[in-house]
């Protein structure tokens, strides 16, 4: 669940003219320090995006490249397991060994590793 910002829109609109200004960064955070706490780094940062985003300085752009959906591979009758693509996602060579290992713990992932 999100917090609620402690600064305000307008807080934000001063942020962003003090920073246009040339103020240095620690006394904007003494400023715009909340009660007797002055605004953190990390905080100072944050807002200083919303600021820039609210003023128009930069833009939110949307993902642009989709989620790729996994690829399902099937297992023969035999237990057998052909993966078409695998020297491709993986650069291994037609011919390399491999094991097959338990998962570890609580882990259901079974490992595939290099035979020695």
């Amino acid at each position: 669940m999100a917090r609620k910002s402690r600064w305000t829109k307008s807080d934000r609109k001063k942020l962003w003219k003090m920073v246009t200004d040339g103020i240095a960064e620690q006394d904007i955070r003494d400023k715009l320090a909340v009660g007797d706490k002055p605004m953190t780094a990390v905080e100072f940062a944050q807002q200083l995006k919303m600021a820039m985003v609210e003023a128009g300085q930069i833009k939110q752009a949307k993902r642009t490249k989709a989620a790729t959906a996994p690829k399902a591979y099937e297992v023969t009758n035999k237990g057998r397991l052909t993966i078409s693509d695998f020297s491709d996602l993986t650069g291994y060579k037609t011919g390399d060994k491999f094991s097959l290992e338990k998962p570890r713990g609580k882990s259901n992932a079974w490992r595939l590793v290099p035979a020695k």
